[in-house]
């Protein structure tokens, strides 16, 4: 199966430092809601200039590659529903990210790094996850992390003709206690366990929008990593409420799970339960939704496990 599967270059991510922050142009309306871990930045520009911008800014960056976009809106209208405009873009750095996970593997799953753009109530915001957030969630301590918030500091700025101040933290301290990470181990090896993960997805409402490969990716610039692949699938019958109800979780969507070995040879898959992503975002009126997508990310976990 994974031969079938194109390999999204690689991609490591973290994102700048905070936990929330605001920083809206003079006069703004009031500031979106609390999201833990992410930071957060109002755009003097429309959803277009200032996509445009970050696009532009990174692309233009000879260090990172962008590994894929979302159009979240996109896909809500090809179901029917409808989303104000909502995008997401991954990308990074191999030479970044596989120190971070050669020190903590589960760090894959929130590699590559994210932004969000988003229009709500026409106001127009780029948020992404901040480092800490990498740091918290998966027990990371590293420079590397400095290094890679103030990109990405830099990268908002140039998106939404801001100064962005990342120096606000808020709701850290719940991944430190309990990051939210199911992790089972699988009964059989690497690529066994990869096919049956994308077997169980590709028998469901699911589609695969890409995988990123992130021991391949390591292995192209000179460094070991064990197997690690990222699988990033979703169904926007399920996802768009959740974004209706809260689009700031467009950051976590589409659904992810990790499949990865430790440096014993052990498989393991690993995903952030939703009901960590309900106390993250905070959303309103969906909890038969989050029951069904829990249980289908458990269903699909087992499946990969055997």
């Amino acid at each position: 199966m994974r031969n079938r599967r194109s390999r999204i270059a690689a991609v490591i991510a973290v994102s700048v430092v905070s936990a929330l922050l605001w920083v809206g142009p003079v006069g703004a309306g009031p500031p979106p809601p609390q999201v833990s871990g992410m930071v957060m930045t109002e755009s003097t520009m429309s959803f277009q200039d200032t996509w445009d911008a970050l696009f532009t800014a990174i692309d233009s960056n000879p260090n990172i590659g962008i590994a894929a976009v979302v159009d979240h809106a996109a896909n809500a209208a090809s179901v029917g529903l409808d989303l104000p405009p909502n995008r997401e873009i991954f990308f990074g750095n191999p030479r970044i990210g596989t120190p971070l996970m050669q020190q903590a593997p589960t760090a894959g799953i929130d590699l590559p790094l994210k932004m969000l753009v988003w229009e709500d109530a026409g106001r127009v915001f780029v948020g992404y996850n901040a480092v800490e957030y990498l740091a918290a969630h998966h027990g990371l301590v590293s420079p590397i992390l400095g290094n890679i918030a103030a990109a990405l500091r830099g990268l908002a700025g140039a998106a939404t003709g801001t100064d962005v101040d990342d120096t606000r933290v808020h709701g850290m301290q719940r991944y430190e206690n309990n990051p939210g990470l199911v992790t089972i181990d699988s009964t059989d090896g690497f690529d066994t366990t990869l096919g049956r993960l994308l077997s169980a997805i590709d028998g469901s409402p699911a589609n695969v929008a890409f995988t990123v490969d992130h021991s391949a990716n390591a292995t192209s610039v000179g460094m070991d990593l064990p197997p690690n692949t990222l699988v990033v699938f979703g169904n926007p019958n399920l996802g768009t409420p959740l974004m209706q109800a809260a689009p700031t979780s467009g950051i976590d969507l589409p659904l992810k799970m990790l499949v990865w070995d430790d440096f014993d040879g052990t498989t393991h898959i690993s995903y952030t339960d939703m009901g960590t992503l309900n106390k993250r975002h905070h959303f309103r009126g969906q909890p038969a939704l989050l029951k069904v997508i829990d249980g289908a990310l458990s269903n699909f976990a087992s499946a990969a496990a055997g």
